[in-house]
């Protein structure tokens, strides 16, 4: 049922305000508005001279006291030379990944600085060689609530950008953005909202979200991001510029059919603007990579549209480097654990943390007031729907119970897909409680209709199933007047379905004072999406929170 909500919202698009769809990004990311940016604290901490090059090993500060590291690979010469910025994906080594290191080493040979900035925090990179693992796990559900993962990269880039521009041998009027996998995100998402990036290349990632909606990094689902569109709806923010799509034939994540859709609907968007050559796509015989014939055609199409030069199909490599993580032989980088690499000693990585960003987005809170009709979804397009019976009072938990009694169901919190539910900027509790809506009588009527599937096997079906063997001693013509809650998630999901029906009561076992409270109680299943920007709704309800009679 969700995954057919993303497919839907994939398919109708933004609206043509690129203007506003830009800022609606923006909000999803937890930047609206854009922090204020506070002093760098740049400085270069060591360089290495190279054959053609040198490494530059570059920290600076993206907001106050958090610290970034990255390698600057400038090649030899006066300058100022284009710059193209390198998020890295999900590599145990981050920057230092030799794969990481072929396409620093490959654009500097080339004429390019390359800034490699390492991701925040911490994913397949825990070890002493992560120089951001303090940050915290980049798998954060909280983070959601106010500024995400992608946002925190996107902003790093940014500001790294904002560094090279103080630089006399950078030129910052020629800058180009490339990033393959998890930070093809953070290439699509930092690309569309600084027009100083002129194109891009995301490499394995940007394929339609009505192909594949299954993406298993938590930092790909930014909150609500599905409102705005499919991918290259995104992307389509800064048409006419230049873009590049490389994709993998062997890449069950980000398919090669997925790579087609996004490439055809921006062919749409380039073409009305008469500049159709400027959208590229390049499938390669593959596994999920960023190898040296990916790295060859990217130096191609940046050549191109920074240096004005005849389009080709690729540039071949002027030396032999690492050819992709599937093909790892180490020829022309430096050995990870070489110490020289290092940008900071271990003593000296004292850094804010995600929650720090965190409790300071939600200090400064933009919200808006929480819209029950345009929040509450017509799930009957998407699944078949069955009203039900469950007498005048219903008891709901979270506890994974199970009764014989009538007019009780246990939730199935821990079934649910929270990650497609932070593609479509809803809580748990939220769907829950709009499917119960659905299902009860005096529901929304008219939504009952499949539109897409059903919903054969899955978590709400066997809920709702178990309800309609417990309720045959019900009255079948009671509505619901009262329910009681068992559990945070059964409380919320409660106060949700009250702002659906007013004249509901409700008896909670938990009491809430806002979005907050999911960080208090570290409770991952109540994080609202979005919860900076989104009012607190329930504001003087009124619910008795005492429950008298626990559920044995």
């Amino acid at each position: 049922m969700l995954d057919a909500r993303i497919r839907d919202l994939a398919v109708r698009g933004p609206g043509p305000d690129r203007t506003q769809n830009r800022l609606d990004l923006l909000q999803a990311l937890g930047l609206n508005p854009l922090p204020v940016r506070k002093q760098l604290k740049a400085r270069v901490t060591g360089t290495i001279q190279r054959d053609g090059y040198r490494l530059e090993k570059i920290r600076y500060e993206s907001f106050p006291g958090f610290l970034v590291t990255a390698h600057l690979y400038v090649p030899d010469g006066p300058g100022p030379f284009p710059v193209i910025l390198n998020p890295h994906g999900h590599f145990e080594f981050k920057k230092v990944q030799p794969l990481i290191q072929s396409r620093g080493i490959s654009l500097a040979l080339e004429g390019f600085a390359a800034l490699i900035v390492d991701s925040p925090g911490g994913s397949w990179d825990r070890n002493k060689l992560n120089e951001r693992a303090a940050i915290g796990d980049h798998d954060n559900w909280f983070l959601n609530m106010g500024i995400s993962v992608a946002g925190v990269y996107a902003w790093d880039l940014i500001r790294g950008l904002d560094y090279l521009e103080t630089r006399s041998d950078m030129d910052c009027s020629r800058v180009g953005i490339t990033g393959a996998s998890g930070v093809g995100l953070a290439t699509m998402y930092t690309f569309a909202i600084d027009d100083r990036i002129l194109c891009a290349v995301p490499v394995c990632y940007a394929t339609s979200m009505e192909v594949s909606t299954q993406n298993g990094c938590l930092c790909n689902h930014v909150p609500g991001v599905m409102n705005l569109g499919d991918r290259s709806d995104i992307l389509a923010i800064r048409a006419p510029a230049p873009i590049m799509l490389i994709g993998a034939t062997d890449d069950p994540e980000f398919p090669p059919e997925g790579h087609r859709k996004t490439f055809a609907k921006l062919q749409a968007v380039y073409r009305s603007k008469k500049s159709e050559s400027k959208i590229r796509l390049e499938l390669f015989e593959s596994k999920h990579d960023y190898n040296r014939r990916m790295r060859e055609a990217m130096v191609a199409f940046f050549r191109e549209h920074l240096l004005g030069e005849p389009k080709r199909e690729h540039v071949p490599e002027k030396r032999p480097l690492t050819d992709g993580a599937h093909n790892p032989y180490e020829a022309g980088t430096t050995p990870v654990d070489d110490p020289r690499l290092m940008v900071t000693p271990w003593f000296d990585r004292e850094t804010h943390s995600f929650r720090d960003l965190l409790q300071t987005a939600l200090q400064d809170l933009r919200q808006s007031p929480y819209s029950v009709e345009k929040r509450l979804v017509r799930w009957g397009r998407y699944t078949r729907i069955e009203k039900i019976q469950v007498g005048g009072v219903l008891t709901i938990v979270d506890r994974g119970q199970s009764s014989t009694e009538p007019g009780f169901i246990s939730l199935p919190v821990e079934a649910i897909d929270q990650r497609a539910c932070i593609y479509l900027g809803l809580s748990v509790p939220e769907v829950l409680a709009q499917w119960l809506h659905h299902v009860f009588p005096g529901g929304p009527e008219g939504w009952e209709s499949a539109r897409v599937g059903s919903m054969t096997g899955d978590a709400f079906t066997s809920m709702i199933a178990s309800v309609k063997t417990l309720v045959s001693s019900a009255n079948p013509e009671a509505p619901v007047t009262k329910v009681i809650a068992e559990g945070p998630v059964a409380s919320m999901t409660s106060l949700f379905l009250k702002l659906y029906r007013p004249n509901l009561e409700i008896q909670t076992s938990h009491h809430f004072d806002g979005w907050h409270d999911a960080l208090t109680m570290e409770i991952r299943q109540l994080v609202q999406p979005g919860a900076r920007y989104l009012a607190w709704p329930f504001a003087g309800f009124s619910v008795l929170t005492d429950v008298t009679e626990r559920i044995s």
